[in-house]
């Protein structure tokens, strides 16, 4: 069983990238939905003066204009290492009439980036070695953009579904409301029923219109086939039926509405703009043109019948997180609402151009019209700081370079639009449709918690298909479709929402679908589903669905064979060909609802229909990874996969041709001993080393999780790190030809340090590599010239500053590479990266992947630590008080399968429900020679003495975590403060201070400590003075030297001490209108 499914998930894994659905999704926007968005603005362009038309929307290779106006073909590590934006030209042919004249030519309308490895990159289709050769990492998968060299992800996002009801019971009582969506813009639409038991309709700006009204003014007039056509009696219809019976027409009910909508105007444009709100606005998924009135108004009565059946059954109600309601919007959706807003921003300014020429009749161009840097600027504008349109924010971040897990995982992240500080109880819980689909585990802790998820490992997000709806459509008529209603009533059928007709068997009918589906007549992310509740057929290939595979059954028998395990082995079939044959299918969470799922193959019955793929299937990629995950307790793996992501390794094969900022290289990186097939299958580059650990305290030093490391290990290179740091510096160029330099600054330039901080300086002002650089030391000079007439007096060589790049506060680093380069502009730019070794030391900290965390307690003398009987000496010491209470047994047979591995010398299996068990584990150890339950005989390091009790120890891979001591060690005496209340700055990057507040202020003053919180609230101390007879804060008048009362004159005033905080609460006080006066008392006096 356990090498039967494993099989399946390697083929899937070796052939799918985790996130190929967003860089399909991207792909399918550049190829057809551009196109697409073009040709809607067309059909929607009012060509009243001039004409303008869009043709073909063509994208070229990525490129750079230069300074000089040539142009060249770049690359993703070219546009990283130059800060430049990775980004091609889009090109659209414009022709333009009017009057006699027309003119017509393919104009470049701007820049849109590209995502990296998608189907417009420079690298796609390059073989490994050529990658190799274009400086790039062989297993980068690509997803994200590269925006002025900085890379950003696009997150997916989840929203509730479009185009279908939702019931609730809301303040205004039973609604029902459809999200009906056409492109960028969603229509709520509603029904609700009001205090006199009518049934009202509110969409757009028309706002409670009796549905009957709607009805009769979409063209449905008579009665009895309103009420045929709801198929539903209830004294509700009857009372609404007879509410509006004297309305007999189209043109009445659409007087109606306007008089009940305030629409005013003649007649004809009266009945113009209802017809128009209502083709326009009315179910736009439907249809805009007239010819949709018919369907809209058989929609409208389904939907009338299903309100009318949720008032009388309480249990049709709807579920907002149930999956099959919701949506993921991928990184072609996102990007097409940003291209389609940006595109008719444009389109308006070339027409409103074309306007003020064709009037002053003068000769242009349409490249110089059409050619927008505006356009170019805003969409990278919008994926540089993730303010996207319709005010979201966030939808890109920067990428987060910790290890390779890390990128995977941010990849695979989901967000959701609800915000994080309102409690929304059941949007967070786990919900079972999340089975398959999303990571029970991987999710943030804090405010975030459950409203952002991770994407299965096998899950994918359903992306547009090549068959157009109407085709598919004609073949569900063949199956059995009808588009009159049968005798004895019949079940409704939808497709995307909208509604099709009937069928008199649903179960026949979706047995049907599903059969053809298998055999590839539909596509393959199909959903069909009887819904028992709403009585209806829904069928979807709507984008952003999430679907899992499941292996179907048949007859109680998987239809996965052994034939088809051996070809697998082989490598001789692929996963596509197992979907093409029927024997895997891609389920949504609408569709689970009408399939029995066993988890094991061996529990298969007559009543399942389909069967898993596998049972790790469930968790996220970065928690399938951690061995024995099914023997932790929830909360701790939660952790355990976020210490995975946080965990030191290496982040990219190409990290020396890279500049990234706080990143460190692990530098004996290990593949674990016990590790689940996913690990090897996915190829990741490791990030933690195989240690011996033993399970016992160590005089005091590795309480509350701390850990004791044993020098010897230190020494010979365990959790030794590299911390990398680039520094950079661009040479300017302004107005009036002056430019900064890059050199060595001469001893006259304003603001020039001490020789000795440039002494590792070369002639051309950067530092040698592999020069050592200590704090305060410059590693690129660089001169700027005065920029303010008030510093330009006279321009000599003192007007020039110092402007050098120098190693910053506390830090210390080895020069390790220099590049120069010039960016987009022409500038000549300098960027230098420091290398600093880092040791573990005392507050480091390290985790194992079961979230078992703890920070560097004491490294103890290599003589000092307990030995075994044979001699071995542990690397770690972990307290056994950590384990018990967190019930984290996944750690502990880890560090038993750790000790098999190493002792017998093969890899095991650690995957998740499905790994070697504890009895193989304990029979490998005991044929080792070793105990079967781990423990041994361990002697005192000091004394020499045998311990009275047995030591659980064992090998482990342990974690090394980017929480360093010396990133975030801090302390200051004096410095820099702020201007407005001189207190001491914040922030240790710009050298602030400690902040001691007000709960600080409290232990001290509960300790009695009252010089001390005289000199610690010090800091920003100040002299105020005081007249003693109006109690007015006075002031010094400099010109007369005497201190002066500003309400009585009087010269007698007192100075007392004050905080300038409080002073600056007394000035902006005064600046109300507010006098503050004060009383005074000796303070010998008690």
């Amino acid at each position: 069983m356990k090498s039967r499914n494993d099989l399946l998930v390697k083929r899937y894994l070796k052939e799918h990238s985790p996130f190929e659905s967003n860089i399909t999704s991207f792909n399918n926007f550049l190829n057809k939905r551009m196109q697409l968005i073009v040709d809607e603005i067309n059909a929607g362009l009012n060509n009243e003066e001039v004409e303008i038309r869009l043709g073909k929307v063509r994208v070229a290779e990525p490129n750079i204009i230069e300074a000089d106006g040539s142009s060249t073909v770049i690359t993703p590590s070219i546009a990283r290492l130059r800060n430049l934006t990775y980004s091609a030209p889009v090109f659209v042919e414009l022709s333009v009439k009017y009057g006699e004249q027309s003119d017509s030519s393919e104009v470049e309308i701007g820049r849109i980036p590209i995502i990296v490895r998608s189907a417009a990159c420079s690298t796609n289709g390059m073989s490994k070695e050529e990658i190799i050769d274009n400086y790039m990492d062989p297993l980068d998968h690509g997803g994200y953009f590269i925006v002025n060299g900085n890379e950003r992800v696009i997150a997916m996002s989840e929203d509730l579904a479009p185009n279908q009801p939702f019931i609730e019971h809301g303040r205004l009582g039973l609604t029902l409301r459809v999200f009906s969506q056409r492109g960028a813009y969603r229509i709520p639409t509603t029904i609700s029923e009001t205090n006199e038991g009518l049934l009202d309709v509110t969409f757009s700006r028309l706002k409670n219109i009796p549905s009957i009204i709607l009805l009769k003014s979409l063209g449905m007039i008579k009665e009895s086939e309103i009420a045929q056509n709801i198929g539903y009696e209830n004294d509700c219809l009857i009372v609404n039926l007879y509410e509006f019976a004297n309305i007999k027409s189209e043109e009445d009910a659409m007087i109606y509405i306007a008089e009940k909508s305030g629409i005013q105007g003649t007649k004809k444009e009266v009945l113009d703009r209802v017809k128009q709100r209502i083709d326009s606005f009315f179910l736009p998924h439907i249809g805009t043109e007239k010819q949709s009135r018919g369907e809209k108004a058989m929609t409208l009565c389904r939907l009338i019948r299903l309100y009318l059946r949720s008032k009388d059954d309480d249990t049709i109600r709807t579920d907002k997180d149930h999956y099959a309601n919701k949506r993921i919007k991928l990184s072609g959706d996102l990007m097409s609402d940003l291209f389609r807003v940006n595109m008719g921003i444009l389109i308006r300014d070339i027409q409103y151009s074309l306007q003020k020429i064709s009037k002053r009749k003068k000769f242009y161009s349409l490249k110089t019209i059409a050619k927008s840097t505006l356009f170019t600027h805003r969409v990278e504008s919008a994926i540089a700081t993730g303010s996207w349109i319709g005010e979201r924010s966030g939808v890109t971040q920067n990428m987060d370079k910790t290890n390779y897990l890390a990128v995977l995982s941010q990849l695979q992240k989901i967000t959701s639009s609800l915000p994080g500080e309102q409690e929304n109880f059941a949007a967070r819980t786990l919900h079972p449709t999340h089975y398959g689909r999303f990571c029970p585990i991987e999710t943030p802790e804090g405010t975030e918690i459950g409203l952002r998820k991770n994407l299965s490992i096998l899950a994918k997000i359903s992306t547009a298909v090549e068959d157009n709806d109407k085709s598919i459509v004609k073949k569900f008529e063949s199956l059995g479709l009808m588009k009159e209603r049968p005798e004895g009533g019949g079940t409704d059928v939808f497709f995307n929402g909208n509604f099709i007709g009937f069928v008199s068997n649903s179960d026949e009918f979706t047995d049907k679908v599903r059969k053809a589906r298998r055999k590839s007549e539909f596509p393959e992310v199909m959903s069909v589903r009887f819904d028992s509740l709403l009585e209806q057929v829904t069928m979807s290939i709507e984008v952003g669905r999430v679907l899992r595979p499941l292996i179907v059954v048949e007859g109680g028998a998987s239809k996965l064979k052994d034939e088809h395990l051996v070809l697998l082995e082989e490598g001789k079939i692929t996963w596509q060909e197992l979907i093409k044959e029927g024997v895997i299918e891609y389920v949504d969470a609408a569709e689970e609802e009408n399939v029995y799922v066993s988890i094991r193959p061996e529990e298969l019955n007559n009543e399942h229909t389909h069967v898993e793929v596998h049972p790790i299937d469930l968790f996220g990629v970065v928690t399938s990874l951690v061995p024995f995950a099914n023997h932790d307790q929830g909360s701790r793996l939660l952790r355990g996969s976020k210490t995975n992501k946080q965990s030191i390794g290496i982040y990219a094969a190409n990290y020396l041709v890279r500049l990234d900022t706080n990143v460190s290289i692990l530098h004996y990186p290990q593949k674990p001993l016990v590790r689940t097939f996913v690990y090897d299958t996915l190829d990741v580059y490791p990030s933690g080393q195989n240690i011996i650990v033993a399970v016992m305290p160590f005089e005091g030093y590795n309480m509350e999780d701390a850990v004791v490391l044993n020098k010897a290990s230190i020494d010979r290179g365990m959790g030794r790190s590299t911390y990398f740091r680039p520094y950079s510096a661009t040479e300017l160029q302004y107005a009036g030809g002056l430019t900064d330099e890059i050199t060595i600054p001469d001893k006259d330039v304003s603001g020039y340090r001490t020789e000795e901080s440039y002494r590792h300086l070369e002639d051309d002002g950067v530092a040698f590599p592999e020069a050592e650089i200590v704090s305060g030391e410059v590693l690129i000079g660089k001169t700027t010239p005065p920029k303010f007439l008030s510093e330009a007096r006279d321009l000599s060589i003192q007007a020039k500053k110092e402007a050098s790049s120098s190693m910053r506060q506390a830090e210390k680093g080895i020069v390790d590479g220099v590049f120069v380069t010039i960016d987009g502009e022409g500038n000549r730019v300098v960027q230098v990266r420091t290398r600093d070794t880092r040791f573990p030391e005392p507050g480091d900290k390290f985790s194992a992947p079961h979230g078992q965390k703890g920070v560097v307690g004491l490294i103890a003398d290599d003589k000092d630590i307990p030995f075994t009987g044979k001699g071995i000496k542990p690397d770690l010491l972990f307290n056994p008080h950590g384990i018990p209470s967190r019930m984290t047994v996944g750690y502990m047979i880890e560090l038993l399968s750790g000790k098999a591995a190493a002792t017998s010398g093969k890899v095991l299996d650690g995957t998740a429900f499905t790994g070697n068990t504890v009895n193989e584990i304990e029979d490998v150890l005991e044929e080792m020679g070793f105990s079967y339950d781990g423990k041994e005989t361990m002697f005192d390091g000091v004394t020499g003495r045998k311990m009275n009790a047995k030591i659980y120890i064992g090998n482990m891979y342990y974690l090394k975590l980017n929480r360093m001591v010396k990133n975030l060690i801090h302390a200051r005496a004096s410095g820099k403060v702020a201007l407005l209340t001189r207190q001491p700055i914040e922030g240790r990057a710009r050298g602030g201070g400690l902040r001691l507040g007000e709960m600080e202020q409290q232990a001290l003053v509960g300790h009695g400590a009252s010089m001390l919180l005289k000199e610690r609230y010090g800091s920003d101390k100040t002299v105020m003075y005081i007249s003693k007879d109006s109690g007015a804060v006075a002031f010094e008048d400099v010109i007369r030297n005497k201190i002066v009362c500003p309400l009585d004159d009087s010269l007698d005033s007192e100075p007392v001490e004050v905080s300038y905080a409080f002073k600056l609460l007394v000035d902006e006080l005064l600046g109300l209108g507010i006098n503050t006066t004060f009383e005074l008392k000796d303070k010998y006096e008690r």
